[in-house]
């Protein structure tokens, strides 16, 4: 596999409160968006995802057999992230109130297994179709869902921004959890909401399929953001399954 990633502060936003971290001895890729508007969105997000590294060092996956035992293991991960995120938001008031999107996927033989909890997302392209794996925790994706909205007025519905998961903001907060199979020349790709907001699916898919080099192609989805606006943070993990 390889593998490129960037971070950055778009155009508009003061402070980066996205983090990024790969692991690439584990086939572990994972990306936190800090909750705009909730204090310290920044030491959220880079915690979240220190803490996730902590997890997964202190319990390797290479043991796990089956996929409901790596879902357990998944979720596992997520409700220590979520209690230590809780932990450090009531250790300094200056924390309080902090929260964080989280998702992450786990590539093993043919299989990805993705968690996610908020709107950051998961995207494989396969054979030329590109496929969100994860779900929105978002107020106007349930409005989406119940049919009250369509998909067009989700992208400039006033709401579009509030997000009804987060890491760190109950106790009891389980991930969404995928499986996927994937194969030799796919693309898998990690993003925060300030990619899609700016650049819809079609050109992603044209981006991501066009670079082998999975660095370039990172730089030139954060610049194609922030072309079209930067709005907000905006984050990218690319993957390049390569043809063996």
């Amino acid at each position: 596999m390889k593998t490129g990633y960037m971070t950055d502060g778009g155009r508009r936003r003061p402070i980066n409160e996205d983090a990024v971290k790969v692991l690439e001895d584990v086939n572990f890729y994972m990306l936190a968006d800090g909750v705009g508007g909730n204090r310290s969105g920044e030491i959220a997000s880079q915690s979240a995802l220190d803490a996730l590294e902590k997890f997964i060092r202190h319990n390797p996956p290479e043991w796990l057999e089956g996929r409901d035992e790596i879902f357990r293991y998944l979720r596992a991960a997520v409700r220590y992230v979520n209690q230590f995120i809780i932990r450090l938001s009531e250790s300094q008031q200056q924390y309080a109130g902090m929260a964080t999107t989280l998702t992450f996927a786990y590539i093993r033989e043919d299989e990805m297994f993705v968690a996610n909890v908020g709107d950051s997302r998961v995207y494989l392209i396969h054979d030329g179709i590109i496929q969100q794996i994860t779900e929105d925790h978002t107020y106007v994706n349930d409005l989406v869902k119940m049919g009250a909205i369509t998909r067009e007025q989700a992208h400039t519905h006033a709401r579009k921004n509030v997000i009804t998961r987060a890491i760190g903001a109950n106790a009891n907060n389980e991930p969404d959890c995928f499986c996927v199979p994937v194969a030799a020349g796919d693309r898998v790709l990690l993003c925060s909401d300030g990619l899609y907001d700016e650049v819809d699916d079609d050109d992603i898919l044209s981006t991501v399929s066009r670079f082998d080099d999975m660095m370039i192609c990172a730089e030139d989805l954060v610049s194609l953001a922030n072309n079209n606006g930067g709005n907000d943070n905006i984050s990218v993990i690319c993957v390049n399954l390569m043809e063996e």
